[in-house]
């Protein structure tokens, strides 16, 4: 086993942009450009799914400290003749990323595959855009969380761990709603819109703290599954006691925000969590007022309430059709 480091920092100037990309177009394996369909690229590492390219940010580097023979899973289980992997280390120093690999190093050493590290001070989102434009890839995003078909809408329901996403998600199953992906959603800009869609390897899987993984397919039958779907929602749960205060428009409308997914604007709705809310009754109702708003040409709220609150300012809501020839 071979590892390799090297240091790519941010370039400053128009001129060292092609330095930077010249150095990032060397440090990735050859035919990166072309890969099978159950190979992802780039994305953060995960164990569970190939990754040609890994990144490890700051907060997964703290994680892998405790438990540093994690690291040598990083780019999932790849196949013999991908080439050699390569672990990215970004939002660091390279005194600090030195630092860190001399803390795990042992852990490379069950490693039969050559490893390139390299590290940066750009972000995630920074380095799998540029990794990807010099591919000639479209621009995809992997988003952690739940992407489930609910009453014919594409929703993301995120979360901190433990906080109870696959629990609702298993019982919006239950319920006649479909899953889509798990735990490493993929998102693709397509046009104006964005798709979603599971890895082969855990299509069809959910993972149930405390159950452990379940084969939806198998438990549900093959309805209860879609291969992709259009996102048009992002759920995100909160523990309700965690300090966070709703303001009046929040009371009226929701705690709502948009956030950019693959270079799209999605709507964002923030769901506080408590002991004794039905999560899933929640979600399905928000999905049926996302819904009403995209018939009402984008208008949040109805002629009756409209006239209670005095016509106030509500957030717009998604108009456009759901409709479209990509999904299945």
């Amino acid at each position: 086993m071979t590892v390799t480091k090297r240091h790519i920092p941010i370039p400053l100037f128009p001129e060292d942009a092609n330095r930077a990309n010249a150095a990032w177009q060397s440090a990735l394996p050859e035919g990166s450009a072309t890969h099978d369909t159950d190979q992802r690229l780039i994305g953060p590492a995960n164990p569970w799914v190939p990754t040609q390219v890994a990144l490890v940010d700051p907060a997964l580097r703290n994680c892998l400290r405790a438990a540093p023979g994690e690291l040598s899973k990083a780019n999932g289980p790849m196949e013999g003749s991908a080439g050699p992997r390569v672990i990215v280390l970004t939002q660091t120093s390279e005194a600090q990323a030195t630092e860190w690999l001399a803390e795990v190093a042992g852990s490379m050493e069950t490693v039969a595959d050559s490893v390139r590290v390299i590290s940066t001070p750009e972000d995630n989102e920074a380095v799998t855009c540029r990794i990807r434009r010099l591919c000639g890839e479209p621009i995809d995003e992997w988003r952690h969380g739940v992407f489930l078909e609910i009453s014919g809408l594409g929703v993301l329901i995120r979360g901190s761990a433990g906080i109870g996403k696959s629990e609702v998600a298993l019982e919006l199953i239950s319920r006649g709603h479909r899953l889509i992906a798990d735990d490493a959603p993929c998102f693709t800009a397509h046009a104006n819109e964005v798709t979603g869609t599971s890895p082969d390897r855990l299509f069809g899987l959910l993972e149930v703290r405390g159950i452990g993984i379940m084969d939806i397919g198998e438990l549900f039958g093959s309805n209860a599954l879609k291969t992709r779907k259009y996102l048009r929602l992002i759920v995100d749960l909160y523990p309700a006691d965690g300090g966070h205060r709703m303001g009046p428009e929040e009371r009226l409308f929701g705690d709502r925000g948009t956030e950019e997914v693959a270079g799209r604007s999605i709507p964002v709705w923030r769901l506080p969590v408590a002991p004794g809310r039905n999560l899933a009754v929640l979600l399905e109702a928000i999905v049926r007022q996302r819904n009403l708003e995209r018939q009402r040409s984008g208008k949040s709220t109805s002629s009756r309430l409209s006239n209670l609150i005095g016509e106030r300012n509500a957030p717009a809501g998604d108009s456009s059709d759901e409709d479209a020839g990509g999904e299945s």
